[in-house]
């Protein structure tokens, strides 16, 4: 059985050899790089070095030895921006999108400090707003990676967040949140222009990679950890017509899969993402409030693909013992895996200051688990 076919019938609720494993097939099931440089040392791997693609989070597109080493199912056709980062020589950095970017002092991660629609208040404000065209350096190298992973899942990733996460960045958080509630007609304006954007974009995309790519990847932060950052009121309303669009454009076009990331207490709204054709939900947090692998199991484990909630990253893989973390994972590994629909990741990156010891006694686990009996 090969990777690609062990996660498809995941995503079909069917039952594989094994529980399919992702490290670093999204951006969001990844580790930093200095993680990984320190899982390579204590493992004795051969070191490739580091390919970065989300600048800001410092997270790595893995080794082809940690690969390997694990067995992973999965494999990142991760795009490139439209072009690098601008140097302004003064600190900070200018994205594809028009916003600063500025190193936080711990030298992690990159913050977001201007935002080039932060200033909008009527429509037409947002006429002088130019996006990004699509250009080849996007898809540089991408078609001779997904040649040499025939028979990994391949998976599209770099489309960040459309319909919720980037209008909140265009505009900054604040002005987005009262867009949503005070100014319906600059919001769906901003969407109207997001959403045209993005089929362009998926288009530029699919001529270029979609014979190779098995799932389109999405991303909307929506939640917290203890709710939603909106009602689900607020949610149906404003956004979720604009996530339908898109991922209907993508399925009825390209006849795709749809994986969204969407962190924290979503669960009031996980249905309306089943309705609107999300096939699969990572990182599944279920520290937040609502997250329980139990109930969404029985809830929705016959219509969704849990795609990570493996180990709670926030506290049990960072502060526990080895063997604590253990049992952490056998125990939600054996709730989500029964009938397919599981895919094994932690919940979220895994962050520097993570014992070594605790993230290969996550794999160990998981190995252990992830057989299905036939």
């Amino acid at each position: 059985m090969t990777s690609k076919e062990r996660v498809m019938m995941a995503l079909n609720h069917e039952e594989a050899d094994r529980v399919p494993l992702d490290i670093g097939g999204i951006n969001n099931t990844c580790m930093h790089e200095i993680i990984e440089k320190q899982v390579k040392e204590t493992l004795h791997l051969e070191d490739h070095g580091s390919l970065i693609k989300a600048i800001d989070q410092g997270i790595v597109v893995p080794d082809q030895s940690i690969v390997d080493y694990f067995g992973v199912d999965t494999c990142s056709i991760y795009i490139n921006e439209v072009r690098p980062w601008v140097d302004n020589g003064d600190g900070t950095f200018t994205d594809m999108w028009g916003i600063g970017r500025k190193l936080n002092p711990d030298g992690y991660y990159y913050n977001m400090v201007s935002h080039p629609l932060e200033e909008a208040e009527e429509v037409e404000d947002l006429d002088a707003y130019q996006f990004p065209e699509p250009t080849e350096y996007m898809v540089e190298g991408l078609r001779e990676r997904m040649e040499a992973n025939k028979d990994k899942c391949c998976i599209l990733e770099g489309l960040r967040e459309p319909m919720f996460g980037l209008p909140s960045w265009l505009r900054r958080n604040q002005n987005y949140y009262m867009d949503l509630l005070a100014n319906e007609e600059l919001s769906d304006a901003l969407h109207d222009k997001i959403l045209a954007y993005y089929k362009k974009l998926i288009d530029f995309l699919m001529e270029r990679l979609g014979d190779g790519i098995d799932i389109v990847k999405f991303a909307d932060d929506m939640g917290t950890q203890n709710s939603l950052l909106m009602s689900p009121e607020v949610y149906r309303k404003r956004v979720k017509p604009y996530q339908a669009a898109l991922y209907s454009y993508v399925k009825e076009k390209y006849h795709k899969k749809i994986l969204l990331h969407s962190c924290g207490a979503i669960r009031p709204i996980i249905g309306d993402l089943i309705e609107i054709g999300v096939d699969a939900l990572n990182p599944v947090q279920i520290s937040a409030a609502g997250m329980d692998p139990e109930g969404l199991k029985k809830e929705f484990g016959d219509k969704l693909t849990f795609w990570g909630g493996g180990i709670d990253t926030q506290h049990v893989l960072t502060e526990a013992t080895p063997e604590v973390v253990k049992e952490h994972v056998k125990r939600n590994v054996g709730i989500f895996k029964p009938n397919g629909g599981y895919v094994f990741a932690q919940v979220h990156n895994i962050q520097p200051g993570t014992p070594v010891e605790n993230i290969l006694a996550m794999y160990e686990a998981y190995k252990e688990i992830a057989p299905y009996r036939k």
